[in-house]
């Protein structure tokens, strides 16, 4: 197996790892109120502020940020092992490289299909 394709199978296993944790952020709610920091303060006070709508902007757009950062990290993935498969397509080098960037297809299939539905918003964007 030669090096080039070794390394460009953990160069995009890395990048899975980069997507995950993009898509963690994805996740994580964006209000002020909803934050640890202020857990405290919101137990202290009495008449603390009502959290702000997770409509507005630019609370509304930072899930699809970090979902459009994803998507772009795993097509550049798919890209890196799609040359790589042409460049290097012996048997054990090809298994190892379509295992690498399966799991990226999958994913840029999935981002593509959630980003263009405009009117949905993710579990962790309703409150």
């Amino acid at each position: 197996m030669s090096g080039e394709a070794v390394f460009v199978a953990l160069y995009a296993v890395v990048l899975l790892v980069v997507v995950g944790v993009l898509e963690f952020y994805a996740r994580q709610p964006t209000s002020a109120w909803a934050s640890q920091v202020f857990a405290g303060y919101r137990r202290a006070v009495p008449d603390a502020p009502r959290p702000a709508d997770p409509g507005d902007w630019p609370h509304s757009e930072v899930g699809r940020f970090h979902r459009v950062l994803s998507l772009f990290v795993a097509a550049i993935a798919v890209l890196l092992v799609s040359a790589e498969l042409v460049r290097n397509h012996r048997p054990l080098e090809a298994v190892a490289l379509a295992a690498a960037g399966t799991p990226h297809a999958l994913v840029v299939h999935r981002l593509r299909r959630r980003l263009r539905r405009p009117g949905r918003r993710d579990v962790s964007e309703r409150s």
